[in-house]
C-alpha cells in the first residue's frame, strides 16, 4: 500500500522523555509518538541489499538490507526539536566536550534469516564505529538486542558473512531490545546485533533505525 508521509511528523519524539543512564548506555523508552505508524510503514516498504561481495552470504543465508528515508526539505524547526533533544541527552549523560551533530536522514538495518535453527553462538559481526550510536528498536519481537563485547582486535568482514561465531568473545552486557526503545552508547565499544532465538527472525524481520552522533 502506498502511503505518503512527512518524515519529521512521522518520527516526532514523545513528550516528557525519561532517559536513564548506567554510566555506559543511555536508554529511552517510548521514544516515538507515532510508533505504530512507523511500524506500519516499515513493514510495507521494499528494502535494498546492503553489504555484499561475490562470495557474500547475503541473500543466500540471510537478508541484510539498509533502506533510508532522505528526509527531503525538512521543517527545520521540527528537525531541530528532534535532533537537539537526542543530542542534548547524549551530551548531558556523557558530559562531552565539543559540539555533537547528526545527519537528518533516517537509516535502517533490516535483517531476516533464510535458514532455520541457526545456533546462538552465531551473531551479527561485532564491529567498531567512530561515533556515538543511537539505535532505535522498531520491530515488536523484543528478541535479543545489542551485545557489547570486551574490546579486541577485530577486522570487519561482514560484507562476506554478517554472522560469525562469537563464542570466543567475552560479552560485557546485552542491551535488551524493546519496541520503541532508543539506546545510545559510544561506537568505539565493540558491539553487534544479538539474537536470542534465531528462528524468530526466520519468519519475521529484525528492524532497527540507527543514528550516528559525531563530536566535532
Amino acid at each position: 500500500m502506498i502511503r505518503p508521509f512527512i518524515a519529521e511528523d512521522l518520527f516526532e519524539l514523545n513528550n516528557n522523555l525519561t532517559p536513564t543512564f548506567d554510566g555506559e548506555v543511555i536508554v529511552i523508552d517510548d521514544v516515538f509518538k507515532n510508533y505504530e505508524d512507523i511500524l506500519t510503514i516499515c513493514n510495507n516498504m521494499p528494502v535494498e541489499q546492503w553489504k555484499t561481495r561475490s562470495n557474500s552470504k547475503n541473500f543466500k543465508d540471510y537478508y541484510d538490507c539498509r533502506p533510508k528515508f532522505n528526509n527531503w526539505f525538512p521543517n527545520q524547526k521540527k528537525i531541530d526539536n528532534r535532533l537537539n533533544t537526542l543530542l542534548s541527552i547524549t551530551n548531558e549523560f556523557f558530559n562531552l566536550e565539543g559540539k555533537i551533530t547528526s545527519e537528518k536522514d533516517f537509516l535502517f538495518n533490516y535483517f531476516k534469516h533464510l535458514k532455520k535453527d541457526v545456533h546462538r553462538k552465531f551473531q551479527q559481526h561485532p564491529h567498531y564505529d567512530k561515533y556515538f550510536n543511537a539505535i532505535f528498536y522498531i520491530d515488536p519481537h523484543e528478541n535479543g538486542g545489542t551485545a557489547l563485547y570486551q574490546n579486541v582486535d577485530m577486522h570487519n568482514k561482514e560484507d562476506e558473512n554478517l554472522l560469525i561465531d562469537t563464542s570466543g568473545l567475552e560479552i560485557k552486557r546485552i542491551i535488551k531490545s524493546k519496541k520503541n526503545r532508543c539506546v545510545i552508547f559510544p561506537g568505539q565499544q565493540l558491539h553487534g546485533g544479538y539474537i536470542e532465538n534465531h528462528n524468530i527472525y526466520y519468519t519475521n524481520w529484525r528492524i532497527n533505525l540507527v543514528h550516528f552522533f559525531k563530536v566535532i
